[in-house]
């Protein structure tokens, strides 16, 4: 959009994606992460986070529940991280467990960690922190293909971008997902996606030759 500004377009212009600190946000071993959270080590679970998760209408809970309820699968758990259980039920088919309001980032790394998938069913979106976290702890992410959710997630390599905004599609790529025959694969490119483009050392040493360049120019 910068660069077809009348005011822009003549200009230099630069991207530089927000850092993530990767060594908070990492893998843990899901047993761990769920026995402190008193999660079930039974059950394949579906990560929602979102701040005010379940009454922002942009995060997508309403598509959430449309999509859950599509799927064909066993021994399923929601875990929903950023909101308190609604006074008024949903209809899930399936359990939901939620966890409220987390407010450190060890609580909440632990809950990305619990996940085997995480679902970012936003309506819209610049660069999701909630996806370069889930990417950062090694869970592969569905969301939808708007944004710049493309820049996080590479359709088919560390989560599945579903078409806007089509439920079948988003309850396809959780199926995708969870169902990979190359899941370690699958988790371990997201984690390698974030420390590649996103960690905080990576986006510094664009800052510091972003500046470099700045200073050789007026020179």
């Amino acid at each position: 959009n910068a660069k077809r500004s009348e005011l822009l377009k003549s200009h230099s212009i630069k991207v530089i994606p927000n850092p993530i600190n990767t060594n908070l946000y990492s893998p843990i071993e899901k047993k761990i992460a769920r026995n402190l959270l008193g999660l079930p080590l039974d059950k394949t679970i579906i990560l929602f986070g979102a701040s005010s998760a379940t009454s922002d209408s942009n995060k997508g809970f309403k598509q959430l529940l449309e999509s859950i309820n599509k799927l064909k699968l066993n021994n399923i758990l929601l875990v929903v991280m950023g909101s308190s259980e609604p006074k008024e039920p949903n209809n899930f088919k399936y359990p939901v467990k939620y966890l409220g309001e987390l407010n450190d980032d060890f609580s909440i790394n632990l809950a990305y960690n619990t996940a085997n998938v995480s679902i970012v069913p936003s309506l819209s979106e610049n660069l999701s922190n909630t996806i370069m976290e889930s990417l950062s702890c090694g869970v592969p992410t569905v969301a939808f293909d708007i944004g710049g959710n493309s820049d996080l997630i590479d359709h088919l390599q560390n989560g599945y971008l579903a078409t806007p905004y089509i439920i079948d599609d988003l309850a396809k790529g959780i199926e995708w997902v969870l169902n990979s025959d190359n899941y370690v694969d699958l988790s371990k490119s997201a984690r390698n996606k974030v420390l590649s483009n996103f960690d905080s050392k990576i986006v510094a040493k664009k800052y510091l030759q972003l500046y470099k360049n700045i200073l050789l120019k007026q020179n």
